[in-house]
């Protein structure tokens, strides 16, 4: 198989490298931003990789622009598609399946959720026998990293976002990783390979930016620890829900047992159960070798990862399914204001001016909402949702 190669960034480059020497492919052309070629297999010039004889292109260059328009006129071409770019699959991959399938060719995308964790591939199978019944998991080692550090070495959050961008784990705009949209975009990409749905819109999102040391030691005095997590699942009503938040757990618990930047994905399925991937989630070679595996998935045949109904649908998080108790941290003079909106079980712990308490039963979305509507009329909060264990 010919195959050209759209970056020769991080990812790019490792791709690359692993496909030398492989008897079974041939890479035509790598596309370089222009004045950074420096050998003769890379090109400047999109038209060339375009116009060239491969029959497969793999898209590494992140992003929505110009990433969006090579890869549908790659497609358009005649030339199958793999990419490992998150931001560009969940704006616009049912556009790209609907070219894909017009042009029965194949577009594979698994290594833009979760690195070399094959959840996506896995999900895809899944869902053919059994009902996926919720999915999601640890899905950003930026923001474990910075976390498991707060935790385990007393470190304040800018001490660890610096300490993860000393190591290369953060970038120097963490604003995706540390809000949560890098966690919600791998959300969408489950959600369609599981659901058949994008969530596009009305789903709920609180990132890392508001946990401080105190709320570590808070968790730590009830056995506990602080992880991000995103869940995606179908309502009782056969309705979609997707989030992301900060979850209390236990330290015995998978969740707390997933350290640095490691990633867990997970999904719960009728039949199977709850089934669980660790690793490295993301990373040169880790995301690199994923991209082989969807290389290799082409060669046998695959055509997709998405079924043949998918379609872009609205979150919705006021199931049943989505009611949650949450550990929830405002100060002493302003807990009574947050408490006339949010129904406080139990007050926890009262220390240097704070209070940690624990609600009562409500649903993410308004929890989210409410918390919100605090932050506008200047109130400091942090929550997380209380691990099932803990409620």
């Amino acid at each position: 198989m010919i195959i050209s190669i759209l970056g020769h960034g991080v990812v790019g480059k490792g791709v690359w490298e692993m496909l030398q020497g492989n008897p079974l492919y041939t890479v035509r052309n790598v596309l370089v931003k222009k004045g950074e070629k420096t050998a003769d297999f890379m090109t400047e010039s999109f038209e060339t990789v375009l116009n060239d004889d491969s029959e497969l292109v793999i898209e590494c260059m992140g992003g929505i622009d110009p990433a969006y328009a090579f890869t549908s006129k790659c497609l358009e071409a005649g030339k199958s598609l793999i990419s490992s770019n998150k931001a560009l699959v969940a704006a616009h991959g049912i556009d790209l399946l609907e070219i894909a399938r017009r042009k029965n060719l194949s577009f594979i995308f698994s290594a833009a959720c979760g690195g070399a964790i094959p959840i996506l591939q896995n999900l895809c199978r899944a869902r053919k026998t059994d009902t996926i019944e919720h999915a999601g998991g640890i899905l950003n080692g930026t923001t474990n990293f910075i976390l498991d550090s707060m935790d385990r070495l007393g470190l304040g959050f800018d001490e660890a976002l610096a300490k993860a961008k000393a190591l290369g784990y953060a970038e120097a705009d963490p604003t995706a990783d540390i809000s949560g949209m890098d966690t919600m975009r791998k959300i969408m990409l489950i959600s369609m390979v599981a659901y058949d749905v994008l969530p596009n819109s009305d789903y709920d999102i609180e990132g890392i930016q508001s946990v401080s040391a105190a709320d570590f030691s808070a968790a730590d005095k009830l056995g506990c620890t602080i992880r991000l997590v995103g869940n995606c699942g179908l309502s009782e009503s056969g309705r979609l829900y997707a989030y992301v938040q900060p979850v209390l757990c236990s330290r015995g618990s998978l969740l707390a047992g997933i350290r640095s930047n490691v990633n867990l994905a997970m999904y719960h399925g009728k039949n199977a159960g709850d089934m669980s991937f660790m690793g490295q989630g993301a990373g040169r070679y880790p995301t690199a070798s994923a991209i082989l595996r969807d290389v290799s998935s082409v060669t046998d045949g695959q055509k997709q990862l998405l079924g043949e109904k998918c379609l872009v649908g609205f979150a919705c998080n006021d199931a049943k399914e989505c009611t949650k108790k949450f550990f929830v941290r405002t100060s002493s003079s302003t807990f009574a204001s947050l408490s006339e909106k949010i129904a406080i079980e139990k007050v926890l712990f009262e220390e240097d001016g704070k209070k940690w308490a624990v609600t009562r039963p409500l649903t993410v979305s308004e929890m989210h909402r409410q918390v919100s509507d605090a932050r506008r009329r200047g109130l400091e909060v942090f929550f997380a949702e209380l691990q099932e264990e803990q409620a």
